[in-house]
C-alpha cells in the first residue's frame, strides 16, 4: 500500500520506516527541510512544517496514501514546560492540518493518529492499570496538547466519517534514541567512559525510583502497523507492556553490560516535583484485535541500545 507518514526523522519514525518495508510498503515521508535524515527505504520525500497547511496538502495529493501515520510533534515532556505554546502548536495544530488535509485530498485513508501515555497525567496507583477509558487529565503540555490531539483524531471520524484511529503509546527504548531520554542518556555516558578507557564512570540520574510502561521501539511501530491493517477506528488502542518497570532496573541492566565499573546518583536537582511515582497501560484491547503481543525482551532493548552508542561514539572520535 501506499503509505504517507510525518516525523520519520525521529527515534520511532527510522524504526516505523523498517516495519512498513518489511511488510511490502511503500512508503513515503513528509520532512521539515533537507537536513532532516530520510530513513533507508522511503521512496517518496515531501518538504514542509506539519503546520503549514499549503504544504501538507500538497504532499496528500501527490501520494494518494491508503495509510497515514502521524508521528510528527513535540516529544519532550520537560521541554513542553519551558516551551508550551510552541508545543501546542506543532502538536494539536499539525495534527488538525494533517486531517484537513486527509478529508480534502484522502477521506478514505486510514490515519494512525499516535498519542502518548501522558495524556493520562497522575493516576492513582490503585486504579492502574489505564486503559481505554480512562479519563485523560493530562499534567504536563505537553499530555495536554497530546490529548488534544486525540480528542480532534476522535472528532474527525465521528464529525467526518474519517477512518482514523488512535494509539496512545507508552514509553520506548531502543537504538537510536535522543538522549534528552533516561535509558539513552545513560548508555551514551557509558558508551563515552568506555572509549575513552575511564575505569569508574560515574552517572547522575534523577528519580530512579518511578516507575513506567516500557517497551522496544521495535514491538512499538509494529504494534502502529498492525492497528493500520487491522485496527477498528471506533476504539482506541494503548501500546504498551501491561506492567511497569522501575528506572532503576533499566539503569541497573546497562551499568552491568559496561566493561567500566558504573556508579549511579540520583540528583534531586534532575527530578520534577509531584511526578507520578508508577504508570502503566492495558494493552488487551490491541491484543484482542491485532493479535499484537510484545516480543521483545528488555534485556534485548538494553544490549541494543548500549551497543548503538558504542557505535556512535566511537565515530565521534
Amino acid at each position: 500500500m501506499r503509505v504517507l507518514a510525518t516525523g520519520i526523522s525521529g527515534f520511532a519514525g527510522h524504526h516505523l520506516v523498517a516495519e512498513l518495508v518489511g511488510a511490502g510498503h511503500d512508503v513515503h515521508g513528509v520532512f521539515w527541510n533537507d537536513r532532516e535524515p530520510v530513513p533507508q527505504g522511503v521512496v517518496g520525500v515531501h518538504y514542509g512544517d506539519i503546520t503549514d497547511a499549503d504544504a501538507i496538502g500538497k504532499a496528500v495529493q501527490a501520494v494518494a496514501p491508503e495509510l497515514v501515520f502521524h508521528l510528527a510533534g513535540a516529544a519532550s515532556v520537560g521541554q513542553s514546560f519551558a516551551q508550551p505554546v510552541a508545543t501546542w502548536h506543532v502538536n494539536l495544530d499539525g495534527t488538525l492540518v494533517l486531517l484537513e488535509a486527509l478529508r480534502g485530498h484522502a477521506p478514505t485513508a486510514r490515519c494512525v493518529a499516535i498519542t502518548s501515555g501522558e495524556v493520562y497525567g497522575r493516576v492513582p496507583v490503585g486504579s492502574l492499570p489505564v486503559g481505554p477509558d480512562t479519563p485523560m487529565l493530562p499534567h504536563s503540555p505537553y499530555g495536554a496538547s497530546k490529548a488534544a490531539a486525540d480528542l480532534a483524531a476522535l472528532q474527525y471520524h465521528i464529525g467526518y466519517g474519517l477512518p482514523v484511529l488512535r494509539v496512545r503509546a507508552f514509553n520506548h527504548i531502543g537504538p537510536g534514541q535522543d538522549p534528552r531520554f533516561v535509558v539513552p542518556a545513560v548508555a551514551r555516558q557509558i558508551a563515552i567512559g568506555e572509549r575513552d578507557g575511564v575505569g569508574h564512570i560515574d552517572i547522575h540520574v534523577g528519580n530512579v525510583e518511578s516507575r513506567r510502561d516500557f517497551s522496544d521501539v521495535r514491538d512499538i511501530v509494529r504494534a502502529y502497523r498492525l492497528v493500520a491493517e487491522l485496527g477498528d477506528p471506533d476504539a482506541v488502542y494503548l501500546a504498551c507492556s501491561g506492567h511497569s518497570v522501575a528506572v532503576s532496573e533499566l539503569i541497573d541492566g546497562l551499568a552491568a553490560m559496561s566493561t567500566a565499573d558504573v556508579t549511579i546518583t540520583s540528583d534531586a536537582t534532575l527530578q520534577r516535583d509531584g511526578e507520578q511515582p508508577d504508570l502503566y497501560g492495558s494493552p488487551d484491547r490491541l491484543t484482542a484485535d491485532t493479535g499484537w503481543v510484545p516480543k521483545i525482551p528488555l534485556d534485548v532493548s538494553l544490549k541494543d541500545t548500549l551497543d548503538w552508542w558504542r557505535a556512535r561514539v566511537a565515530q565521534e572520535d
